[in-house]
């Protein structure tokens, strides 16, 4: 029963982070198909380039709801039924299981957003210092750069490192990593751009 449980909770995970909110109010709202503009990405960034900051600041809220709702029916299952596992591993497992379907949504080919929003959404009710300290250095940098993938790649190391300093449980620090990694691995391409200066 209790692998059944933790199987379930895990596909709820993924199926919700899978939802691919910038494509849906996109094209709702603006007939448009965000992947066939700018950078093809269907995250808040080039929802902005493509369709204006309104939907923009739509796809980023949508896309931390369902990371956050994803941990939350984690929560459910963890109280009402036997998981046996540690709560803390079991709830940073599901938010990271979010991200990868963000990521990798099976509704647009597996090929989805870079993670940002919704592992802020994922692990804001299980590391919310770490979180907001991560929002934090974001909005501290935008005075530095303009460039969002720097930001965005900060707040991802910051996850982590916050998580580690302050000594969070196991779980919490070995997902907020692969977290940091992935968010990294799915900006590759801007880091590409970095290192040749064409970054924008």
């Amino acid at each position: 029963m209790e692998l059944l449980a933790i199987v379930i909770s895990l596909a709820l995970s993924f199926i919700l982070g899978s939802i691919p909110s910038g494509y849906l109010i996109v094209k709702k709202f603006k007939g448009i198909d965000i992947r066939k503009v700018g950078s093809g990405n269907i995250g808040s960034t080039n929802v902005k380039r493509g369709a204006g900051k309104g939907f923009s600041i739509a796809t980023q809220a949508a896309d931390v709801i369902k990371g956050a709702v994803a941990v939350l029916v984690a929560m459910g299952f963890y109280k009402f039924f036997d998981i046996g596992m540690d709560r803390n591993f079991f709830l940073a497992m599901n938010a990271f299981v979010a991200i990868l379907g963000h990521d990798y949504t099976p509704f647009l080919g597996f090929n989805g957003g870079k993670g940002v929003n919704t592992t802020l959404g994922a692990f804001v009710l299980i590391e919310p210092i770490a979180v907001f300290t991560g929002v934090a250095l974001y909005f501290v940098l935008a005075k530095v750069t303009k460039i969002v993938s720097i930001r965005s790649m900060s707040l991802g190391v910051t996850l982590f490192l916050v998580t580690l300093i302050k000594g969070s449980p196991f779980g919490n620090v070995i997902f907020t990593l692969l977290a940091a990694l992935l968010m990294l691995y799915r900006h590759e391409e801007n880091i590409k751009r970095l290192i040749r200066g064409e970054e924008k």
